[in-house]
């Protein structure tokens, strides 16, 4: 982990990516391609973005993957009509593959007697604190404080984590929680970014020689849920070189991401740029 990054060297990555010839790119939701709102359910794309999205992915020589936490309706309901974007949703629960339209579920989500004791946490604290709200989802609990006031939030937030942490060290093992952008979300720790980021390295290897491997990965992200996809991609078999981890956010933030961005913004001008390569190199053909 580095608490130094760097800012991400633009032409490198353009470099790569025009003279590669399968690439894979992974990209966060919230707070990478759209900016953190008041109120999670505006985190829509503009018009704009869609076409850039369905510029980049379907380029046949892109594998395009959004790697979110949010529930598949969410991810449905804004992206699902681009039928060249796979999409994950609640941090690797669920898959929905490019040009399919059903969710298949990765994890055994089946017992979720978890769900009553940590539920009756979050109430207590949300009863606490004026402005948050918890968010029930098929794999996951989070609890949002986004809209509380700072002073009240920063003192329940750690009483919360505390009470979480004793419980889940007790007697439910299996879980984690953890600290996301305004919020604390508990899970099963099976369930995450990284998981599915290798299984869908795996798949290279296991397609027997009827993919080529990607000789160029982009990974972006922005909290501390997609630290996971980071040490993936890093881990992997793939040389260092032609993979560009990316952590939206301050250079200073610790991470396992070699490089960064400043802003949301940063990262959608540079989809534009790629999908601008993208649409060069097509017109050539």
């Amino acid at each position: 982990m580095s608490n130094g990054t760097s800012l991400l060297s633009q032409p490198a990555v353009h470099d790569h990516y025009q003279n590669s010839k399968a690439r894979l790119l992974l990209f966060d939701w919230d707070g990478t391609l759209t900016p953190i709102v008041q109120n999670p359910e505006d985190a829509m794309p503009t018009a704009a973005d869609i076409e850039v999205l369905k510029k980049i992915s379907s380029d046949p020589e892109n594998e395009f993957w959004i790697i979110s936490g949010r529930e598949p309706k969410f991810l449905d309901k804004h992206l699902g009509l681009i039928k060249s974007i796979s999409l994950s949703a609640e941090h690797g629960a669920f898959v929905r593959r490019s040009h399919h339209f059903d969710w298949e579920e990765t994890s055994d989500s089946a017992d979720k007697m978890w769900q009553s004791t940590i539920m009756t946490i979050f109430e207590h604290f949300t009863s606490k604190t004026r402005g948050s709200w918890i968010e029930r989802k098929n794999t996951a609990i989070t609890w949002h404080y986004r809209n509380a006031a700072p002073e009240e939030s920063v003192i329940h937030t750690e009483e919360c984590k505390k009470r979480l942490e004793m419980v889940i060290s007790g007697s439910l093992p299996n879980l984690e929680a953890i600290n996301g952008k305004m919020c604390l979300e508990v899970r099963p720790r099976s369930v995450n970014k990284g998981a599915i980021v290798r299984r869908i390295l795996e798949d290279y290897t296991q397609d027997q020689g009827q993919r080529t491997a990607p000789g160029f990965v982009l990974c972006v992200g922005d909290d501390v849920t997609d630290e996971d996809m980071f040490h993936a991609v890093r881990n992997s078999n793939l040389p260092a070189d032609q993979a560009f981890t990316v952590s939206v956010g301050s250079p200073s933030k610790l991470t396992a991401a070699s490089w960064y961005l400043p802003e949301p913004a940063d990262v959608v001008a540079l989809l534009y740029q790629l999908a601008s390569i993208t649409e060069d190199s097509q017109e050539e053909l």
